[in-house]
């Protein structure tokens, strides 16, 4: 009887452990306004592009690091990146950067997304 007890306490603490642990995890996604706004008010943030590098030579915001989504080895790529500090992410229009967004969060990052825009966007509002 006090094993059963105590492996019901025990899977009680695990399901709310692993309910905290997802409530806390998400991806942040915002439109380019507050995209640009928060990543210029944030001390540290890492700015990252997950288009093509052919894309990425066509036109760059100088500050952002390059890690293709389309390459098969991006999980382990994005461990260049500091987990300490917050990832920034966009792509061309937003597919490929929303779906970045979940492997980084799950990875253990703090994701910020921009929705409904991309590259050519952000370097209007004139990202350096």
């Amino acid at each position: 009887m006090k094993n059963l007890k105590y492996l019901s306490f025990l899977l009680v603490l695990s399901v709310l452990f692993s309910c905290s642990q997802e409530a806390s995890s998400q991806v942040n996604n915002l439109a380019l306004n507050d995209f640009v706004e928060t990543y210029k008010n944030t001390e540290n943030a890492q700015l990252l592009d997950v288009r093509t590098p052919g894309e990425w030579n066509a036109g760059k915001i100088q500050s952002s690091a390059l890690i293709n989504y389309n390459d098969p080895a991006f999980a382990k790529n994005i461990e260049k990146l500091d987990k300490s500090k917050p990832v920034f992410v966009y792509c061309a229009v937003g597919g490929r950067s929303a779906r970045a967004a979940q492997v980084l969060n799950k990875a253990g990052f703090k994701v910020y997304n921009l929705t409904g825009a991309g590259y050519g966007q952000l370097a209007q509002k004139g990202l350096k």
